[in-house]
């Protein structure tokens, strides 16, 4: 029986699965950050890591290859370069492609569609056979439309507006404000300028209890973000030419834990197309591995 390595690379951890072929994990390991944007040799010995765990008790000519999905993959040279330092450790072919194309073969395997993804950033990817596409993941300085962090900030800018006009405080802000402990603008500015962008996403917690409670604004923040990643979504559909019943996933807890997002993103994509189906899961990106491998040796994709 041959084996494959599936390895989600990401920003904040990197999980790597052995496979059968039948998707079924027969092991699994955990490190941190595999994201070579943050730090190459974190993200060299992360990854090195989880591969010479996953391999250390298989004999090499049992596992096909090793498959990783990787934050950051597009970015400059990093890719050629992260492979090259990663042959030094096996003998096993590599691949590396982007791990949002890595979760979209999570869901959708080998057929045509589009995964959108919305956590702390957002991003959608697609293919029409060995044509693919991306829409949004530009990061939160140039989009991120969607995602938890600008659904904070649209927020925060509400907090600003309301400074600004010299009017009482919404509700929402005041809540706000109370969970970074800050009672006025100058508070307000020292956590925005002061706190990571995980920290900053981490506001719609807040909102998102708020919208349970039935609180208009912050329902309507999360419609935005669920309208917003429908046309991301739709705009990307098109440009691949997907124009029949297409098949759309979605992952990240901004999609995957809120109503509101969720209804808004397909009100915009049914209203686009006929007969949408939508998929998603909980299943870790790394399980993937077995359709790319599939991708690879059919020629539709290259890593």
């Amino acid at each position: 029986m041959k084996m494959i390595i599936g390895i989600d690379a990401g920003g904040t951890k990197t999980k790597g699965l052995l496979l059968d072929d039948n998707k079924n994990i027969l092991q699994e390991a955990i490190s941190g950050h595999g994201n070579p944007t943050v730090s190459f040799p974190d993200a060299l010995k992360n990854i090195g890591n989880v591969i010479q765990h996953l391999t250390m008790d298989q004999a090499s000519s049992s596992i096909d290859s090793i498959i990783i999905g990787m934050a950051g993959a597009e970015s400059g040279n990093l890719a050629p370069e992260m492979k090259k330092e990663l042959e030094k450790l096996t003998s096993l072919p590599i691949y590396i492609i982007n791990d949002a194309a890595l979760a979209y073969f999570s869901l959708i395997g080998n057929n045509n569609g589009v995964l959108t993804i919305s956590g702390t950033g957002s991003i959608s990817y697609g293919r029409n056979g060995a044509l693919e596409g991306m829409t949004g993941g530009w990061g939160h300085l140039l989009g991120d439309e969607g995602s938890a962090y600008h659904v904070a900030i649209q927020s925060i800018k509400r907090i600003a507006d309301e400074i600004d006009q010299g009017v009482p405080l919404s509700y929402l802000s005041s809540n706000l404000l109370k969970k970074i402990s800050a009672t006025d603008g100058k508070g307000l500015k020292g956590f925005i300028y002061s706190s990571s962008k995980g920290e900053i996403a981490s506001l719609t917690e807040v909102i998102h209890q708020l919208a349970e409670g039935g609180n208009q604004t912050a329902i309507s923040l999360f419609q935005d973000a669920g309208t917003a990643l429908g046309h991301q979504t739709v705009q990307l559909l098109q440009r691949l030419n997907i124009v029949d019943t297409p098949i759309v996933a979605w992952k990240g807890s901004v999609l995957e834990k809120n109503q509101w997002v969720q209804e808004a993103f397909k009100k915009v994509i049914d209203a686009a197309f006929n007969g949408a189906s939508y998929r998603s899961h909980s299943l870790s990106p790394a399980t993937g591995a077995i359709e790319v491998q599939y991708a690879i040796k059919k020629g539709m994709i290259q890593g």
